[in-house]
């Protein structure tokens, strides 16, 4: 019997996970009918959920829309990405990211995939000929953010994505989803991870030490663009991304990545930088 009914996304959180669910609030705040916000439309919206009893406990269900593919498509097949690319891709994430801010919610990253996975059943190569500028894309996965900032918690976030503030240990709040963006774009303008890190055979503190040097080397320490950030990211844009495209992204990606968390723009100011409002 053929299917004529919408497809969707079912995700079983692990029985532990379903008590007093922070993502289900956070997921049924955002689907408020009076809440208005143009990044309303950038954030996956939750369809219906229900509770399932299995042998292991009660699960919640949530049912969210199936998307046609993830940011990881869009670097491995090392297609190159033009301004026009970057920048729908980077202004729509903002967006969905200024709601989550706005709300108090920080977004971080979430580790609790369970012990045993499926390989996916999800087509490769999906995005090899769409336009990227033309992709509507969400933020999804608020199973690992929190509310407010936050002093004694670690957040999951992915060793290469994790700020300074971070890696030292100190206090964080929302300009860690600000340096976390920053990575991606970066990886995204030029499918190279910013600050590649080898884990092999070293403890955790040389991996901290050695994120800490490629910050460093990169990124300076004197709250000014450094030059060699600059040429490390148009050597690997291509070449006809345009002159003032590359400065001005080399300029909104600073504006995240600033080492000093106070200095990071926020959400609201990043959206009104010239690379997003200024097309060349």
């Amino acid at each position: 019997m053929a299917c004529t009914g919408p497809i969707v996304a079912l995700k079983i959180l692990k029985a532990e996970a379903s008590k007093n669910n922070s993502e289900l609030a956070m997921l049924l705040r955002l689907s408020d009918p009076s809440l208005q916000h143009p990044g309303k439309g950038h954030i996956i919206e939750l369809l219906d959920y229900f509770e399932h009893h299995g042998p292991n406990g009660t699960h919640l269900c949530l049912v969210l829309p199936a998307m046609v593919s993830d940011a990881t498509a869009m670097t491995v097949n090392g297609r190159p990405h033009q301004a026009a690319d970057v920048r729908s891709i980077s202004e729509q994430i903002l967006s969905g990211l200024d709601l989550l801010h706005t709300l108090g919610i920080i977004h971080c990253v979430d580790d609790s995939a369970p012990e045993y996975l499926l390989p996916t059943q999800r087509p490769r190569g999906n995005l090899d000929d769409v336009d990227f500028s033309k992709l509507d894309v969400k933020i999804g996965d608020l199973c690992g953010a929190v509310c407010g900032p936050q002093h004694d918690q670690k957040p999951a976030t992915p060793t290469s994505l994790r700020a300074p503030e971070l890696i030292r240990k100190n206090t964080w709040d929302a300009g860690i989803d600000i340096w976390a963006l920053g990575c991606l774009i970066f990886e995204l303008a030029t499918n190279e991870p910013l600050f590649p890190l080898g884990t092999f055979g070293l403890t955790a503190e040389e991996v901290d030490q050695q994120h800490i040097n490629l910050i460093s080397r990169l990124l300076g320490e004197d709250g000014h663009l450094h030059e060699d950030f600059t040429k490390h990211l148009t050597d690997r844009l291509p070449p006809d991304f345009g002159v003032e495209n590359m400065q001005r992204l080399a300029s909104f990606l600073w504006s995240m990545l600033r080492p000093d968390p106070r200095t990071r723009m926020s959400t609201t100011e990043l959206l009104k930088h010239p690379f997003l409002i200024e097309a060349s």
